[in-house]
């Protein structure tokens, strides 16, 4: 075996991270702009985490999106920051039901309505259709399912793909639904 040589670090050695690099356009292929959980840890939260705790933390963080567990450390949902918002939080809050007491279980987007992308098709797909279908879907982002092993084997966010590709952020809507509008009646 070979000893490497080691260096210090110089003032002028910069951390990089993949939103600086020019690499991906839109015709770059898919794959090369999801979240590999092969390559790299997920980012968890377990669900009994105080809500108000895991929102701290993901701002501490600097982190928009994490996913959430149960003891036995399967996926049970998705935790983004959309789910913080004072509306959000109004619909859960009442008067048995106290902001601090909320769990991340109660303020997750659950496991049945999250958006699951197929590994296998992204193979054969650019970074512009996946874009495209977040926003035709009306969503930020999707879960990455590999069916032959029948593993979630990443995450895509549509703001992680406008950061790589150093263009301005999609408007992402959630096409309405009689469901949606009658929740926001109910609120």
């Amino acid at each position: 075996m070979r000893t490497l040589t080691a260096y210090t670090l110089d003032q002028i050695d910069h951390l990089v991270q993949p939103a600086e690099f020019q690499d991906a356009t839109l015709k770059s292929p898919a794959l090369s702009v999801f979240t590999d959980f092969r390559t790299n840890n997920p980012m968890l939260l377990d669900e009994s985490t105080p809500a108000l705790e895991a929102e701290e933390m993901m701002r501490n963080e600097h982190s928009q999106l994490k996913l959430v567990v149960d003891t036995n450390r399967e996926m049970v949902g998705v935790l983004s920051n959309d789910r913080f918002s004072s509306q959000h939080l109004m619909r859960l809050v009442n008067k048995d039901v106290k902001a601090k007491d909320l769990k991340v279980k109660d303020v997750m987007h659950p496991r049945a309505e999250v958006m699951g992308l197929s590994y296998q098709q992204l193979q054969h797909c650019t970074v512009g259709d996946v874009l495209n279908t977040l926003q035709k879907a009306g969503e930020p982002y999707a879960v990455v399912v590999d069916h032959e092993y029948h593993q979630i084997r990443g995450i895509i966010s549509a703001r992680d793909i406008t950061a790589r590709l150093h263009i301005a952020p999609v408007q992402i809507e959630k096409t309405p639904t009689l469901l949606n509008v009658l929740e926001l009646e109910s609120a």
